[in-house]
């Protein structure tokens, strides 16, 4: 296995999860200089390990770090089709997240519902939060290994269907409009059939969207089966607490499929709800915080580390970048 080339004001932690190195006296030139004199290694740890910790190299508002995404992944593609509601600041520098501040975000592996999903995802710390804050990240692998083998075995056979319903400018969660970045219809719907999302528009500008994914998929380089799926977040039953659950179902007729988000399994039965509730407590076991300090750099295999949020106060503000 090749090493990292050594330097005396860089440290180096491989055995840490995730790996870390830290620059004594860093900027981002130096990150970049060393990148690129490392960057046959540093990709092989980043694909195998999942998650890549910079510490000290003050890449800490937009311009910096969107400087940095662009000779990090110069040609890094529009990803559409977002599930959250998200600031953006450039063409590929986001907020990370705008869940509520005392939510939980759960470990994640981002646009996995989608047929295009980043092969990276990057995040810088502009503000750290006052208590808390942290960016989670877990190991795909791992999850895949602790999953119950009949849970495993149900998914892996029959896939996921993903349903979301998008509105058009009122109501909970983003707009078809800012999903897609385009208030034209025809685009949205090209978008859509180039990518295997079936359409169906509803009254009020209502849309639905339909997408059957695998739950399971290997790594295109390491050839490693991964857990790869984003089930629990579209399972609303397990999301919420049963008022609030209930209430939602109210407020969408009753109807389970008119849920903002929902899935079934890629044959279209009913998904076991023990089944999430096991997912989910093995995300939580497998996650790992990673504390920010101002300037830090995390770098995230999409398909090998999951990542998520915890809880925080104050004016907490983290940059991501996909490529």
């Amino acid at each position: 296995m090749k090493t990292l080339i050594a330097h005396e004001d860089i440290i180096v932690e491989e055995d840490k999860y995730p790996m870390t190195i830290t620059f004594k006296n860093g900027s981002m030139d130096k990150f970049l200089a060393y990148y690129e004199e490392n960057k046959e290694v540093i990709e092989d740890r980043l694909m195998h390990v999942g998650a890549i910790h910079v510490v000290g190299i003050n890449i800490d508002d937009v311009d910096k770090f969107g400087s940095l995404m662009q000779k990090l992944c110069p040609k890094a593609p529009a990803f559409l089709d977002g599930n959250s509601s998200r600031g953006k600041y450039s063409s590929n520098v986001y907020n990370a997240s705008e869940y509520d501040e005392a939510s939980i975000v759960r470990l994640h592996t981002e646009f996995s519902y989608s047929n295009l999903y980043p092969k990276k995802i990057f995040f810088c710390c502009q503000t750290p939060a006052t208590t808390g804050g942290e960016t989670t990240v877990g190991d795909s692998k791992k999850a895949l290994e602790l999953i119950k083998p009949e849970v495993v075995e149900a998914f892996e056979e029959k896939g996921i269907t993903y349903i979301r319903n998008l509105h058009s400018g009122k109501g909970l969660g983003p707009s078809w409009q800012e999903a897609f970045e385009t208030e034209d219809k025809s685009s949205m719907e090209a978008y859509c059939k180039e990518n295997g999302i079936e359409v169906e528009w509803k009254k009020d500008g209502l849309v639905r969207l339909t997408q059957h994914r695998p739950a399971i998929r290997k790594h295109p380089i390491t050839g490693e089966k991964l857990w790869f799926n984003q089930v629990d977040q579209f399972f609303p039953a397990a999301m919420y607490e049963e008022e609030i659950f209930e209430t939602l179902l109210i407020m969408n007729g009753g109807e389970e499929d008119a849920l903002p988000m929902f899935s079934r399994f890629g044959d279209g039965t009913e998904i076991k709800k023990e089944y999430i509730e096991n997912i989910i407590q093995v995300l939580d076991d497998i996650t790992i915080p990673v504390p920010w300090q101002k300037g830090d750099l995390l770098m995230v295999d999409n398909m090998t580390a999951l990542h998520g949020r915890l809880p925080f106060t104050g004016d907490r503000s983290i940059l991501a970048s996909m490529g």
